[in-house]
């Protein structure tokens, strides 16, 4: 569901994304913030917004003053989900008749809404609706790209897929913790840059203890009295057959609903996705 991260103001907050309109059609800009979020423009019944792009997301949710631009009346229909830490969330649900990214057409796609304003933010853009697209995020150029010819690599991962009713839509890989533990991870560029979160339940697995990493709590930015344990701590490593980071900053999240959740740019500076496939290309 939503990212754990995105109603933090004090990291979200951004100017007014220049989007730039260039030659080649299938490519568009990603404005990355120094906290690793990524931007772009998006158009949803031809009214442009700024937005998040979410690996994480689930779901394209649109906010406040923009959403209501669009007119959209009541609807009998929602989705129950539950974010990262486990927090329930019931939010209401439209289908966009039309949403344009990267000079690409969507119909009817689902979307939910939440009634909050972050200055220079519309939503959040997820990959429930490019399933059948793939596309490529490159770090060095900051580029969003739609390929036109089918992605390729000798370094190739799998990945696994969530979804809810076709409305939502995420994505998972296997990595290893110190060489020896296989655990399956939401990969989440929308938890910004080098973010490894895992439950608190591998502590004794990788043989820590709670009292030896720092204990922070953080409240629910939707319910103030949601408290969340994070333990943190550095472990020996992180890695895929292709890419290790060694001694990284982690948490062991308590209620954490997967065996963790990362941000995705360790994986590399150039990333294919198709999603139909199940597969992530590693293109650096």
């Amino acid at each position: 569901m939503f990212t754990q991260s995105f109603i933090k103001r004090s990291v979200l907050t951004a100017s007014v994304f220049l989007y730039s309109s260039v030659a080649l059609a299938q490519k568009t800009p990603l404005q990355i913030l120094a906290s690793g979020h990524m931007l772009v423009e998006a158009e949803i019944e031809g009214k442009k917004g700024n937005f998040i792009f979410d690996t994480g997301a689930g779901i394209n949710l649109l906010l406040g003053n923009f959403y209501k631009s669009l007119g959209q009346k009541e609807t009998y229909n929602y989705l129950t989900a539950f974010r990262a830490t486990g927090e329930k969330m019931t939010v209401p649900l439209f289908k966009s008749k039309e949403i344009t990214l990267n000079g690409k057409k969507f119909k009817d796609t689902w979307y939910a809404t939440y009634d909050t304003e972050i200055k220079g933010i519309d939503g959040l853009i997820s990959l429930a609706m490019l399933y059948d697209t793939e596309f490529i995020i490159d770090y060095t150029t900051k580029e969003l790209i739609f390929p036109k010819e089918k992605l390729k690599s000798n370094k190739v991962m799998d990945i696994q897929l969530s979804t809810n009713a076709d409305q939502s839509l995420d994505i998972s890989t296997y990595i290893l913790l110190n060489n020896t533990y296989k655990v399956n991870v939401l990969l989440d560029s929308g938890s910004g840059n080098d973010s490894f979160w895992f439950s608190d339940r591998l502590i004794s697995t990788l043989g820590l203890k709670k009292e030896n990493l720092q204990l922070r709590e953080q409240k629910s930015e939707f319910n103030p009295d949601l408290i969340t344990k994070f333990y943190v701590g550095n472990i020996p490593s992180v890695s895929t057959p292709f890419v290790t980071v060694e001694k990284p900053k982690v948490s062991f999240v308590e209620g954490l609903i997967y065996e963790g959740k990362t941000s995705i740019n360790w994986l590399g500076k150039k990333l294919g996705f198709n999603l139909k496939e199940k597969k992530i290309y590693i293109l650096d």
